[in-house]
């Protein structure tokens, strides 16, 4: 089961990174906080750091061991927690 929430959870992360990469100026006009060069900066490596977590998910998903599932599970949520609140910030 951890291994179907791994392998879903690195397949959203592609989508995410990638969107986050390729399309950044979807969200600018909602970000007044910061220079735009800036907060194209922040979206693109956040987009670089769930493309790294999704190929780390793939080696996890791939080996199922079930302490770095939990670890990976635990570094995702951790990571999503840190952009959603800066992002929360740049927005507010």
């Amino acid at each position: 089961m951890i291994r179907i929430l791994i392998f879903v959870s690195v397949a959203l992360l592609v989508i995410i990174g990638i969107y986050l990469l390729k399309k950044a100026t979807v969200f600018l006009p909602i970000m007044h906080n910061g220079e735009p060069d800036e907060n194209k900066q922040f979206l693109h490596q956040f987009g670089v750091f769930y493309l790294i977590l999704a190929a780390i998910g793939i080696l996890v998903g791939i080996f199922n061991l079930k302490f770095f599932s939990l670890f990976y599970i635990f570094s995702l949520l951790v990571i999503s927690a840190v952009f959603s609140v800066m992002f929360a910030k740049k927005i507010l």
